[in-house]
């Protein structure tokens, strides 16, 4: 009687299975990580529901604006149709709407992989970890400077059909500068609450606290008077980030509304951007130096 023996090649009852063996030829790359973080992005309802919030929050903004100003063209004085005062008091309510929901999309995109452990699985596919955090920085980026220009071109359509008056005059001095200004605007608010968001790592604690500081902070901070704080106010980045929709002469203006020194508009961006990095850059030493 012949007995019957196992496989040489099955694993003890207990052991843990062989590991796969790396296939030859896959490597992982920056675009592969960023095509991933792209479809990642793009696999959850949540983010089509947050966009479309984002642009009825900029176009009805700008819709009401539209509105008052053909109900009351007093508003917008002596200025001439389509130039820079009037441009800006069309996009800033959009914007300053639109913002939110971007800074939720922004923390959540870091955030929500923290909670559902994904993280995990981003970070054993790509070891050096920080590779992940800037894909998902270019993904925030484009998104958000998509749907921002998206946002743009209805609400200045739909303005221009409540009042005639609205419609940019493109060739005016500094409007087409106003207009990309409060794309580059949304963009960086957008990488701001990504980098808030990787700090934390909690969705809750991101998105309060990137919210309260661009509602509730830096304005406390601006009605405090205080004479220290002149010197904090323009560092603040939402307010020093809005500089950039702004010409020149506004932002040296701002100088005489309790600041000890008013940013260009390219300078204010500057410091929202710096925000960036230095938040980026501590997220980025807590990715090499602690798990997921």
């Amino acid at each position: 009687m012949t007995a019957t023996t196992a496989p040489a090649s099955a694993p003890a009852a207990g052991s843990p299975a062989p590991a796969r063996p790396a296939q030859p030829g896959v490597r992982v790359t920056f675009p592969h990580t960023v095509r991933a973080e792209w479809i990642k992005l793009w696999s959850l309802r949540s983010t089509y529901w947050t966009l479309a919030v984002t642009l009825l929050l900029f176009v009805g903004g700008s819709a009401l604006s539209a509105v008052s100003i053909a109900q009351v063209p007093e508003l917008v004085g002596d200025a001439a149709a389509g130039s820079v005062p009037i441009v800006q008091q069309v996009l800033m309510p959009g914007l300053l709407l639109g913002q939110l929901p971007l800074l939720v999309l922004a923390a959540l995109t870091v955030t929500g992989e923290y909670a559902t452990g994904a993280a995990r699985s981003s970070f054993a596919a790509v070891p050096a970890r920080v590779p992940v955090l800037l894909a998902k920085a270019v993904v925030v980026a484009v998104v958000a400077a998509l749907t921002t220009a998206v946002g743009v071109a209805v609400a200045v359509l739909v303005a221009g059909g409540i009042a005639d008056v609205t419609t940019p005059d493109w060739g005016a001095p500094y409007v087409v500068h106003v207009v990309l200004g409060v794309l580059l605007y949304a963009v960086g608010a957008a990488l701001l609450g990504l980098a808030v968001g990787a700090v934390l790592r909690s969705s809750a604690a991101a998105i309060t606290s990137v919210i309260g500081l661009v509602l509730i902070v830096e304005n406390v901070l601006t009605m405090l008077p205080w004479e220290p704080l002149e010197w904090v106010r323009p560092l603040l980045p939402s307010r020093a980030g809005m500089t950039i929709t702004q010409t020149p002469e506004q932002a040296a203006a701002a100088a005489d509304m309790g600041l000890a020194f008013a940013p260009s508009p390219w300078g204010g961006y500057a410091i929202l951007l710096g925000w960036v990095v230095l938040l980026g850059t501590v997220a980025a030493v807590r990715l090499r130096t602690r798990d997921a």
